[in-house]
């Protein structure tokens, strides 16, 4: 080895030394920009079986760049300057969802921070290598319940299909389908959203590692996204069948759930033959061309100064612009509607859902309210919330939901029916101040607006039992506003 060989090879080591300790630091500054997203969603993690499988994806992430090791040792590390400026807009734009307190757009400004903060460390031939490891993060971000309500009526819909095929008479109202000899009701936990969480979540790297051809990894990717939906249909079809045939002995308790297991794992196997087929062969990995190494430690120096500035600029813009007065709180808060002419208080109501926010019922006339009332700053609780329901979705279900303008007010309309067959009509909207809508990203804004005006961003939430559209009128004009 010659003298030059010996004074590269003593600089490039200097060089990953410094890199790595750089990084460490880097990591130390990101998780201490984002610590309330990252600590929110390990306890969504922790809270929700959907995403169990959230916590073996950075594990997972790192076992696969490390199965990469071989191609890594002949690429170089080439910081990417330009990557900081994606970075500190994603930074600001993470500042404002913090202060809308819309959780799953901070976990994935939290996420999508790291990727680009490693991809700009590294540079594009280290991402290049790292690619699918990077991108597989993204898995980390707890989405999919969102997709519940949705999953339910597509379940519904494909049981009686299938219902109608075997001619079993079935008539369906709502999420309720009527046999002639017993009601099933097709619930949340009915929806198959875990299974199809955790099927696609597999599935993606399944098909990373068993094609190398992109037109097949995006086939079985999407065979995971639709299969495991249509054979939820088919598993609750197959549990009515069961219970029709035997006069509702079987299928209708514990061994419902039984059913349903043994039919997701026959799922999961078939998914795994179909991914067996057409499997490619790893090819070899090739050598990737040694980057330039000049003028590196200066852009990893400078990189670094950047991710400094870009991730405690925001914190300190916010701490600036968000004056947020507790002298604008109320003591108490329903006030302005126990005031209100013609307004006495309830006990409860039947539809409605359970909440552990403060809540106060009112009767006026013919109509029974339901106000729940929300203060994030002081409760770390948010205003809009898929906690807060329109009716208790365990004794109720939905036959129509729509959004429609009653006496000047916007309001959203649910029509619900019990398995009994009693109807109600059930109007709800946001509050915040005077300001009043169904709109969540409106509700949103709105409450931003009022933090940066130094004024208080606490709201209500509101349902209505009504008896008809024209009652509902005459209570919007009495009580919309009242915030």
């Amino acid at each position: 080895m010659n003298m030059n060989q010996t004074v590269e090879k003593d600089t490039s080591n200097s060089f990953t030394s410094t890199w790595l300790l750089l990084a460490l630091v880097s990591l130390g500054i990101w998780f201490w920009s984002f610590s309330d997203a990252i600590v929110h969603m390990v306890s969504v993690w922790s809270a929700s079986e959907a995403y169990k499988h959230c916590f073996f994806v950075p594990a997972i992430s790192i076992y696969l760049a490390y199965e990469k090791r071989e191609q890594l040792s002949f690429a170089q590390i080439n910081p990417n300057l330009w990557l900081f400026i994606p970075l500190l807009l994603l930074q600001l734009a993470y500042l404002v969802v913090a202060e809308l307190e819309i959780n799953l757009f901070m976990h994935a400004a939290a996420v999508s921070s790291l990727i680009l903060l490693l991809w700009a460390l590294l540079g594009n031939s280290v991402s290049r290598i790292l690619a699918f490891p990077l991108f597989y993060l993204l898995f980390a971000i707890p989405f999919g319940e969102e997709l519940v309500p949705y999953l339910q009526q597509i379940t519904a819909d494909l049981s009686v299909f299938f219902l109608n095929i075997v001619d079993i008479p079935v008539y369906r109202e709502g999420l309720y389908l009527y046999l002639p000899n017993g009601t099933f009701h097709v619930a949340e936990a009915c929806a198959g959203v875990r299974f199809l969480i955790g099927t696609f979540t597999i599935g993606v790297l399944f098909s990373y590692l068993s094609y190398t051809r992109y037109w097949k990894r995006l086939l079985f990717i999407l065979i995971c996204a639709v299969l495991p939906v249509i054979a939820n249909g088919f598993r609750a079809f197959g549990i009515m069948v069961i219970g029709y045939y035997s006069d509702m002995k079987y299928a209708t308790g514990a061994d419902h759930l039984v059913y349903g297991w043994f039919f997701f794992a026959f799922i999961l196997v078939l998914l795994f033959y179909i991914g067996s087929i057409g499997t490619d062969k790893a090819e070899t990995p090739e050598s990737a061309a040694t980057a330039p190494g000049s003028h590196r430690a200066g852009k990893l120096y400078s990189g670094f100064f950047a991710l400094v500035i870009t991730m405690l600029l925001p914190g300190w813009l916010g701490s600036q612009l968000l004056n947020f007065n507790e002298d604008n709180l109320s003591n108490e808060p329903f006030n302005r509607f126990i005031s209100t002419e013609g307004v006495t208080p309830v006990d409860n109501a039947t539809w409605a859902a359970p909440t552990e926010d403060q809540t106060w019922f009112g009767q006026w006339h013919e109509v029974t309210f339901r106000v729940v009332y929300v203060n994030e700053q002081l409760h770390n609780k948010e205003l809009v919330s898929s906690r807060h329901r329109v009716f208790d979705n365990e004794r109720w279900t939905q036959s129509s939901i729509t959004t429609r303008n009653l006496g000047g007010h916007q309001v959203q309309v649910a029509e619900v029916v019990n398995i009994v067959g009693n109807k109600k009509i059930l109007v709800a909207w946001y509050q915040v101040g005077q300001f009043q809508s169904t709109s969540t990203l409106a509700v949103k804004w709105q409450q931003l607006v009022n933090k940066l005006s130094g004024q208080s961003s606490d709201g209500y939430f509101i349902v209505a039992e009504v008896p008809d559209f024209q009652v509902a009128e005459q209570f919007m004009t009495v009580i919309a506003g009242k915030g």
